[in-house]
């Protein structure tokens, strides 16, 4: 018995998935693998999302593409020497960007405008 259930992991690539999301919605997560398409689940406003993706090794590499909403898409390859965990990240424009490793860095940027401070009476610094 151990010995069949050992041979069956074997069979397939699992991928630790980790999504992010940056907006101020919710979004309903779906991935597209060889196998078809199926909802991941949905992702909370500022929150993240764990799941696990498993291809058949048969399979690899695999073409894949995960989507979460209207401008919001990323296409990826899976192939057999992928690392064990990946991060993406709905932006707070709304794309979907990744895959990143456990080591890269994302970084959500913030545009405030204008800044005026007022240093004296009549002057105005842009």
């Amino acid at each position: 018995m151990m010995i069949s259930v050992a041979v069956l992991a074997g069979c397939t690539k699992k991928v630790k998935v980790t999504i992010r999301n940056h907006t101020n919605a919710d979004k309903t997560v779906q991935l597209t693998v060889p196998d078809g398409t199926r909802t991941i689940g949905v992702v909370g406003k500022h929150s993240g999302l764990t799941h696990t993706l498993a291809v058949k090794k048969d399979d690899l590499p695999a073409q894949c593409h995960y989507a979460a909403g209207a401008g919001a898409s990323v296409s990826f390859e899976l192939s057999d020497d992928a690392p064990d965990e990946w991060f993406f990240h709905i932006t707070n424009d709304g794309r979907l960007a990744g895959p990143y490793g456990k080591n890269d860095t994302h970084t959500e940027t913030e545009d405030r405008g204008k800044i005026k401070v007022k240093t004296g009476t009549r002057m105005i610094v842009e």
